[in-house]
């Protein structure tokens, strides 16, 4: 406050001497009063016009100009501010700039959407995988450009999965891998990547997968035929029996995997419609499971618990896939002696569920991520069971195939519930129903 007296002490001065000489001159005090201060106003109001017409220009740094008084200390305050905004603003510029181009020279395209998806920002290998260009398209919308319905139904659900996979609208033979990550404000950032080396890469590995178990069916088929054979066979010494029971076991797990290799094969062909698949009873699914389990000595005590009354929209071979592989699995690891829980049941939603439930030694934390991973084997049963490690893949691979998801509850000391829960739109159900519980040894 003194500093701005300090500055306008001389104006009040020169104000102070002109009413003194103007009353002693006129001898009217009140009219050397109105004069003077009237005049004294109307030059602070010609200061404040002429700061106001700077400001108004936009405080520019070249039409800056020197004030004597008070107003000279406002000028010279707002010069300072407006330098430090220009040299921040040319400081987060260079950033921009820089972000930007690091930005655009990343291989994957990017596209920054607003709250009503309508394109922000784009980088230059949008235009070739989203057919996006930047500037021509920004603030339209990305439905615009990239019709499929996949791709918008998963923008529109915000609890959508982490990422699809979609056809480039530019070239329907590229595959797009797509990924919405949102942050602040609403916005969105789209990050599209070209996957079709891969996706041809893992379809060539499937086909060879496929086409090698299958070429290996006859083979094997001829080598347990003579196995069998031999079996009979009474000059055989007893080193001579061992060695071929060894080697039909070993025929027999052989054959498992092939059977594995070709069901994980057909389940990754292709990706089932939400409309597609045959009404399949699940009566006869569990017939077909429980069939299966004759190989174990302790099938009986499976308790099987389901309705008959259940139908699903599916592919026959894959369900009971799943169904036999989780059951199987639970023979092989639970503790020996203890009961197994299989049963399907509906739910509030219309979901059907497939449940499994033991009292084994349960699955640590660490290992339940890898589960379903092909060949994974947990580490305290690796050495103790000859199953392929292909199980739990096949069961998460038809799972995804028809739309399901899997929960697994376990934990060390506890056994281990494994659920497989179908969508509504798969699940089926006859006119009249009927229930059907029972255990394995009234089978």
């Amino acid at each position: 406050m003194s500093k701005i007296w300090a500055t306008e002490y001389p104006a009040v001065l020169t104000a102070a001497f002109a009413l003194i000489v103007i009353g002693l001159v006129t001898g009217h005090w009140w009219l050397a009063s109105t004069l003077t201060l009237g005049g004294y106003i109307l030059w602070i109001y010609a200061r404040l016009a002429k700061l106001e017409k700077w400001i108004r220009r936009g405080t520019k740094v070249s039409q800056v100009y020197d004030d004597g008084g008070f107003i000279g200390i406002i000028i010279r305050r707002l010069h300072q501010q407006k330098k430090t905004h220009n040299q921040r603003k040319k400081k987060t510029k260079q950033i921009l700039g820089r972000l930007n181009r690091n930005i655009s020279a990343l291989p994957d395209a990017t596209v920054l959407l607003n709250p009503d998806l309508e394109i922000e920002w784009s980088n230059e290998p949008a235009r070739y995988l989203l057919n996006v260009r930047s500037p021509q398209d920004l603030g339209q919308r990305i439905g615009n450009f990239v019709r499929s319905p996949e791709f918008l139904d998963y923008l529109a659900n915000e609890d959508a999965r982490e990422q699809i996979e979609i056809p480039a609208p530019s070239d329907p033979s590229i595959t797009v891998h797509v990924r919405n990550v949102a942050f602040g404000g609403g916005q969105r950032l789209i990050i599209a990547r070209n996957i079709s080396d891969q996706k041809q890469l893992q379809e060539s590995l499937k086909n060879f997968v496929a086409n090698a178990s299958h070429e290996l069916k006859s083979p094997l088929t001829v080598i347990s035929g003579h196995l069998e054979m031999l079996d009979g066979e009474q000059r055989l010494t007893d080193t001579g029996r061992a060695s071929l029971k060894t080697a039909r076991r070993q025929a027999a797990r052989m054959r498992d995997l092939i059977q594995n290799l070709l069901l994980l094969s057909q389940v990754e062909s292709y990706q089932l419609r939400p409309d597609e698949g045959e009404r399949v009873a699940l009566l006869e699914v569990m017939t077909n499971t429980m069939a299966a389990m004759d190989k174990f000595e302790d099938r009986d005590r499976v308790n099987w618990d389901y309705p008959s009354d259940l139908y699903l929209l599916a592919v026959k071979s894959e369900i009971e896939g799943i169904c036999i592989n989780l059951v199987e699995n639970a023979l092989k690891y639970a503790t020996p002696g203890t009961p197994i829980d299989v049963r399907w049941q509906a739910n509030e939603l219309g979901e059907y569920s497939f449940e499994v439930s033991d009292r084994g030694p349960g699955i640590d934390s660490d290992e339940l991520p890898h589960l379903t991973e092909r060949y994974y084997r947990i580490a305290h049963n690796a050495a103790d069971t000859t199953g392929s490690g292909l199980g739990l893949a096949i069961v998460s691979q038809a799972s995804n195939k028809h739309g399901a998801s899997i929960e697994i509850d376990s934990a060390p000391g506890r056994g281990s519930t494994f659920r497989v829960i179908f969508p509504s739109y798969r699940c089926l159900q006859a006119e009249r129903p009927t229930a059907r519980v029972f255990n394995l040894s009234d089978y």
